[in-house]
């Protein structure tokens, strides 16, 4: 985890999932913080779970591929959570005053050696547990036990004897315990019944009939995880938490929401859908639709990749439940009503039709004991065979269909925006629970779609069919049943035909010939990788990998299995060299359900979707008669009534920040020393399993300031364009097959005092297995010789991708480049950050592209690696790996560094980064982007603190208490957004506002300004508002690490142990006083930068005081 302002490049985030699947998935240009977790079922040893504490919708889509090179295989595709934005502080900010949950922060030798040694036995025992063996006075009985390795966990299965209720225990040392509770919900319809439901039952119940248990809850623990999520065949509602109270605190909160829900209509109406008008209290004003989930879901489907991906599942699956959208269309949800919710509930919300998954090191017993104590025992079981999923009807024949799409926010080529998918449906994953073909069929969709040397990247995108694969590109196993699906956007229609009989033609191909070995090993490499390598979601993503086929009664230990698969696999190929050839013929050649699906786009897509709301609900307010008129209004009141009320929530259950809080940081033990003469090195000393990790940094502070709009590009293409010893297509293979990838970013250091000018340095990163160490860096030297100039037609295909992907990303990640434009009127490092990555980069590479610019590319790439990649630029290194490997791998990062030799002379400018730096102004404006969509992303930024200001400390706990209080009621509750926010960001000396997938925009922003003035007020942030403002903010401090990222914020960053104390402190000692103090004094007054990102029918383009602007930067007038 990054500290806050140590800027990574936005884009940095993605492009290892980017670079490595070069092409695969377009639509996702950057990965915006918190709008996406992609939920992996690949488990890999952990030790903690972190991860953003939210509540949102989990669409499960057809071939869901991201993440890094080679890792799709493994990956029997899972739920994609979308997040609602619930006003966490700069994410980043987590690492700087790091520290230990619930207990001191050193340990001694012996008492480590016992911890372990007690871990054993615990593991010991869960693995002799018997069948038959009852559990929690009887309630549970146990029905198998496994030890799985190379994990080192023991998974015990249940049964409810009373319910039917299944259970999972995944034993493991590991103090994040995780709890997750799933039912198979299965829609019948678009409404989004389910997806209401989820939201709806976590809106009060039996034991806290309170009016939101959940937000409450998230300010009142210390979790790690907090959310619930809808997928297309189940909902289910985690936590992960390493405090033991807390742990109960939760678990208490959560099955009482889930078995004892309120259900009441004021929630259904607020969560789901209710007629207002438009002047809440005036039935003369027009009439409108509100509510989180509709507008979520506007915001959700509001995407050419959402539309596309969900008229490819809905005609891949025309009979059964995954055929309709579970999260709900905009269209359709209003349909529902309160009844229908109800009677969701009670069918599926049973017992018997639950799947528990706990994780870590608590009892197994006391958590059981609880779970019958608080839900069970008050349950008798139910059949719930009705609830079955039925197998899709397989097709006799391919069949076509034509859909349309949105148009992308920025359009690179008029004539090319079509889209063409070949799918089909594949393994019946319940009926054959264990199957290797499943297995093996997300290894070969690696090998055909990842990567430049893949086959289908060969023979689709190096002709210039498409500019990238087309949404759902891929194999997924997120349902009963797997697909495939690979196909091209932006393409012409005139190569429809050509580019599915391409398609066919490589497969017919693979199916004669096979895949190469060495292919396949880069691949088995990955997964290798992938079970060494330490992360920080083990336990939680174990559990939702298991989901997909365990709701159905089928395996739920399948996220552990991959190494189990992978020697299957090998041995399959050792025994059969047929078995490449069979598996294709089979699953594809043989296969009749195949669809073609194929799109075009039209621009007026959400106008179209908006006028025909408007439409209907003109159509209904004529029938209206004055009662139902007065009903209307007498119900919207009587909810913002319910909103306004200042509730006791005493009876939910909290933690103490005095007793639950350490007070002295963690303290990661770093070592300073010098390498390679007297560059600077800091050693992390961690158990990071067989895995070596390095940084290195190098000066840009005097990089001519006209190639900074091209440093992005520079780092997501230096690995990409090949080298002096090998082709792009070799390299990308050697880097797969040695490494886990190289991660080229811009990182932005400021000083804590916020004096004197930051500095940008260009990072790169990377790890492999211990074995690989040479092999890793022998490539990163090779780097230095990428090919800046001779590749023409690959840096047009790059730039083409790069058009696209980025033209898609405006729309999918607003709020991220909203809050990037308005930081960068008032912050330097801000407007940084929003050049090289924000929409100016959008607009340039959009040009780039169209105009064929590829000399004007090369050159400024070219004169970026003259300038960075040399011996004097290097200012910092960091390895973090095990003791025992420590001296050999800096020996080769010193013969590493000592053999960087410059290519040509550096270029230098007078006008250059630093100076650009030192010489910002800021210029205050309001700013309107218009967008293809239905929803709006709003932002407002204002000066801040300093991190070492004795009131930075404050400010971050008043940007905690306004966005669990004021903004969380007033833009979520009763504004309808999905989320909404402040941040405090010590590091950049920025606050900033914000609001997500918003229906509202400057009614927002009036919020925004009104926030202030209540945080003003003293009577309103109590002693309660700031222990829950503490506790929000020290959940990110102390969130979980990786042994990788241990000691990595202060790399980052150069912030000190002592400087992080004395925030730390800081935090700890602030009072209610000092958080309405530092907003009078900081805030109050002070004119803010604003930006909007959202629709174009919302543009005030009558109004002289704003800029209106497209994705791409260039006016727009009325």
């Amino acid at each position: 985890r990054i500290a806050s302002r140590v800027r990574r490049h936005t884009a940095t985030r993605a492009r290892a999932k980017e670079r490595t699947r070069d092409g695969r998935g377009t639509s996702d240009a950057k990965t915006t913080p918190n709008a996406r977790c992609m939920l992996r079922a690949v488990a890999r040893r952990s030790t903690t779970t972190a991860t953003t504490t939210t509540r949102g919708f989990a669409r499960t889509r057809l071939g869901e591929r991201r993440g890094r090179r080679g890792r799709d295989a493994t990956r029997a595709t899972r739920a994609t959570r979308r997040e609602v934005m619930v006003g966490t502080s700069a994410a980043s900010m987590s690492a700087i005053g790091a520290g230990r949950i619930g207990g001191a922060n050193a340990t001694a030798t012996a008492t480590k050696r016992a911890t372990s040694e007690d871990a054993k036995a615990t593991l010991d025992a869960l693995e002799n547990l018997k069948p038959g063996t009852r559990l929690a006075g009887g309630a549970f009985e146990v029905t198998s036990t496994k030890r799985v390795m190379p994990y080192d966990v023991v998974a015990v299965e249940l049964e409810h004897v009373k319910t039917g209720a299944k259970v999972l225990h995944v034993g493991a040392d590991d103090s994040n315990a995780g709890f997750n509770v799933a039912f198979r919900t299965t829609p019948r319809d678009s409404t989004g019944v389910a997806h209401v439901l989820e939201h709806t039952v976590l809106c009060g119940s039996e034991k806290f009939p309170v009016r939101d248990p959940f937000f409450n809850m998230l300010r009142r623990s210390l979790s790690t995880f907090m959310n619930a999520m809808t997928a297309s065949d189940f909902t289910c509602y985690p936590f992960s938490t390493m405090n033991r109270v807390d742990y109960k605190n939760l678990l208490d909160v959560y099955l009482d929401a889930a078995f004892f829900p309120k259900i009441a209509a004021e929630d259904f109406s607020q969560e789901g859908h209710r007629f207002e008008f438009a002047k809440m209290d005036d039935p003369t004003s027009d009439l409108i639709y509100k509510g989180i989930v509709f507008n979520e879901m506007k915001g959700a489907m509001g995407s050419q990749s959402a539309r596309y991906g969900r008229a490819l599942g809905e005609n891949l699956f025309p009979t059964s439940t995954y055929h309709w959208n579970s999260g709900g269309d905009p269209v359709n949800i209003p349909d529902l009503t309160y009844e229908q919710l109800k009677a969701f509930h009670a069918l599926h919300y049973h017992p018997s039709n639950a799947k528990f998954y706990t994780y870590g090191d608590l009892p197994l017993e006391e958590t059981l004991q609880q779970i019958e104590d608080s839900a069970l025992h008050r349950f008798d079981k139910l059949d719930v065979s009705k609830l079955i999923v039925e197998d899709e009807k397989r097709f006799t024949a391919p069949k076509r269909v034509e859909a349309t799409v949105p148009a992308d926010a920025v359009v690179a080529d008029a004539n090319k925006q079509s889209l063409i998918s070949l799918a089909w449906l594949m393994v019946n994953q319940i009926e054959d629970p264990v199957s290797l073909d499943n297995f093996a069929l997300g290894v070969a969709s690696d090998l055909l779609t990842s990567g430049p040397q893949s086959y289908l990247y060969e023979a689709l995108l190096e002709p210039g069919l498409g500019s990238g694969f087309a949404p759902g590109t891929g194999y997924g196993g997120s349902r009963r049943e797997t697909s495939f699906a690979v196909g091209l956007k932006d393409v012409a229609d005139a190569d429809m035909d050509k580019i599915e009989k391409t398609i066919l033609d490589v497969l017919e191909r693979v199916s004669r010939e096979g895949f190469p070995r060495e292919r396949v090993e880069a691949v088995m490499h990955q997964l290798e990788l992938d079970s060494a390598v330490v992360t920080t979601q083990f336990g939680l993503y174990t559990g939702f990998g298991a989901f997909s086929t365990w709701v159905h009664d089928g395996d739920s230990l399948r996220a552990l299995r991959t190494p189990e698969l992978a020697a299957k696999l090998n041995a399959a190929l050792d025994a059969d060299p047929q078995y490449w050839q069979k598996l294709i013929k089979k699953w594809f050649l043989d296969n009749t359900h195949r669809l073609t699906i194929t799109a075009r786009t039209d621009p007026d897509y959400d106008k179209k979707l908006d006028e025909a709301e408007k439409a209907k609900l003109k159509s209904i307010e004529k029938t209206l008669t004055e009662d139902q008129k007065k009903k209307i209004v007498a119900d919207a009141l009587v909810l913002k009534e319910n909103q306004d009320k200042k509730e006791d929530v005493s009876v939910l259950p909290t933690l103490i920040v005095a007793e639950a809080v350490p007070k002295e940081i963690k303290r990661w033990g770093s070592k300073n020393m010098k390498i390679a003469g007297n560059i600077p090195l800091q050693y992390d000393e961690q158990p990071t399993n067989g895995v070596v990790y390095f940084s290195t940094h190098f000066d840009l502070d005097g990089l001519p300031q006209r190639l900074v709009p091209y440093l992005d590009m520079f780092m997501d293409f230096i690995d990409q364009l090949g080298t002096e010893k090998m082709k792009y297509k070799d390299l990308a293979e050697q880097i797969k097959l040695r490494t886990g990838g190289f991660s080229v970013g811009s990182v932005v250091r400021t000083p804590t005092d916020g004096k004197g000018t930051p500095t940008m340095s260009l990072s790169i990163s990377g790890h492999a297995l211990e074995r690989n160490v040479d092999a890793m860096f022998d490539i990163l030297t090779d780097l230095q010789t990428a090919k800046w100039r001779g590749e023409e037609e690959r840096v047009k295909l790059l730039l083409t991708r790069r058009a696209a992907a980025l033209g898609a990303s405006v729309g999918q990640q607003g709020m991220q480049y909203a809050r990037n434009l308005a930081g960068a009127q008032i912050s330097a490092t801000s407007a940084l950050s929003n050049e090289t990555s924000g929409l100016p980069h959008v607009g340039l590479v959009s040009r780039l592209s169209k105009e064929g610019a590829i000399d004007e590319v090369e050159t400024a790439m070219a004169e970026i690696a003259a300038f960075a990649l040399r011996p004097e630029r290097v200012q910092r290194c960091r390895i973090a790996c095990q003791k025992e490997r420590f001296s050999a791998t800096e020996r080769r990062f010193a013969k590493f560094l000592k053999d960087i030799k410059p290519v040509t002379a550096s270029p230098s400018d007078k006008d250059t980064v630093a100076t650009k730096l030192k010489t910002f102004k800021p210029e205050l404006s309001k700013v309107f982007v218009s967008i293809p969509g239905q929803t709006n992303y709003c932002s407002a930024a204002l000066p801040a603190l300093p991190y070492s200001h004795p009131d930075a400390p404050a400010l971050f706990l008043l940007a905690q208490a306004l966005s669990a209080g004021y903004l969380h009621r007033e833009i979520r509750e009763k504004g309808g957004a999905y989320g909404g926010g402040c941040a405090s960001d010590p590091m950049s000396s920025l606050f900033t506002f914000f609001s997500y997938r918003d229906p509202n925009t400057t009614e927002t922003l009036d919020t925004f300004t009104k926030s202030i003035e209540w945080a003003t007020n003293s009577e309103n942030i109590t002693t309660k508002e700031l222990e829950e403002a503490q506790l929000r903010a020290f959940k990110q401090l102390d969130a979980p690490l990786a042994p990788s990222a241990r000691g990595n914020s202060g790399f980052l960053t150069g912030v000190t142990d002592e400087e992080r104390q004395r925030f730390r402190d800081g935090l700890l000692a602030a009072s209610p006083a000092d958080l309405s103090r530092v907003a009078a004094a900081h805030l109050r007054g002070v004119a803010p930068a604003i930006a909007i990102i959202g629709s174009s029918e919302k543009a005030p383009l009558a109004d002289a005081s704003w800029v209106n602007l497209d994705a791409q930067g260039a006016p727009r007038v009325a």
